[in-house]
């Protein structure tokens, strides 16, 4: 399955950081050594995955952890210690953190003071179940607070009545065409937004390569969504750390092709490139040869009757609509 080439649409499968300017010298150094000192796994907790086949063989530098939420999971590790996102955090002056360890983080429900963020590195299917892990990780959050919706940005055109849809045999208002790619947005609280960095980084090996590197094409580009774009304070601090890994930041313009090769993180503003919310088929989906469990699947129609998610007007989501009478 390459996610973007073969497709069914009938198929259903149950404020910008405001701080004083703290980015010395000092704190930049104080930044590598953290990540120096700490070996530590992102460890989004260990869960299990129920799988009719072999999951994906574990690349050089990631971490296989292994929990229990409620739910049948997989995670992977980050770059990123947590010594070097208390001390990142001190940079961006967010004194918020209540540990290093995500352990001791207090719950956080998603809330109308949350920052909208969104972020892309292959095929949303294995990008949502990840954000979701960070989720349940960093803000405590369940099945019913979960705030991760797959879907699309990062292009400079728009269908009739602003749809964004998957490939169609209509080609109605096709996200590759019109320059998107595949993204996940979720809701995090300001002090808590460098931890999902440091999340985002996970998806990636050490080698700056994600998880999928056979889905090919400007749909999986990697993206990274923020208020205020290039402006937002976290990326001076994301740009030390993806450096690590052998990446590049730069200032996202809309329709730029794949990043596979030049390992670029695109970073967009979120006023100029929104997000847009893909097909209810789409969400909560198992990845290519992972079967993430009927649990994780169930969460789709949670989202649905608490309105974090809707019926489209995209053709894959034509049986979800009422039928005219």
């Amino acid at each position: 399955r390459n996610c973007g080439k073969f497709w069914n649409t009938d198929q259903h499968l149950p404020t910008q950081i405001n701080t004083d300017n703290r980015g010395t010298i000092m704190m930049r150094t104080l930044v590598f050594l953290s990540l120096m000192a700490s070996a530590a796994c992102f460890a989004p907790s260990p869960l299990s995955i129920k799988s009719n086949q072999a999951p994906r063989s574990v690349r050089a530098g990631v971490c296989p952890t292994s929990t229990g939420l409620t739910m049948q999971l997989k995670s992977r590790r980050s770059v990123l210690g947590s010594a070097a996102l208390v001390a990142g955090s001190l940079v961006l002056g967010q004194t918020g953190f209540a540990a290093p360890a995500t352990a001791a983080l207090d719950p956080r429900p998603p809330s109308p003071d949350d920052l909208t963020i969104y972020v892309g590195a292959g095929c949303f299917w294995h990008v949502q179940h990840e954000m979701i892990v960070a989720e349940s990780k960093i803000l405590k959050r369940g099945s019913k607070t979960f705030t991760s919706v797959a879907g699309y940005a990062g292009g400079t055109k728009v269908g009739k009545n602003n749809d964004v849809c998957y490939h169609n045999r209509m080609s109605f208002s096709d996200y590759g065409s019109m320059g998107h790619t595949e993204v996940v947005a979720v809701k995090v609280p300001n002090d808590r937004l460098l931890y999902f960095m440091e999340a985002f980084l996970g998806l990636f090996d050490a080698n700056g390569i994600r998880n999928d590197p056979q889905d090919a094409g400007g749909e999986y580009r990697t993206a990274l969504g923020l208020p205020g774009g290039m402006k937002n304070d976290a990326v001076s601090v994301l740009r030390e750390f993806a450096t690590q890994k052998g990446m590049r930041v730069l200032a996202g313009k809309g329709d730029e092709g794949d990043t596979l090769e030049d390992k670029t993180i695109y970073v967009y503003d979120t006023a100029q490139f929104p997000f847009h919310a893909g097909e209810l088929y789409h969400q909560y989906h198992d990845d290519m040869g992972v079967d993430y469990g009927e649990e994780y699947h169930a969460m789709r129609d949670v989202a649905l009757q608490r309105g974090t998610l809707t019926v489209s007007n995209c053709p894959g989501d034509r049986s979800y609509r009422p039928v005219p009478q």
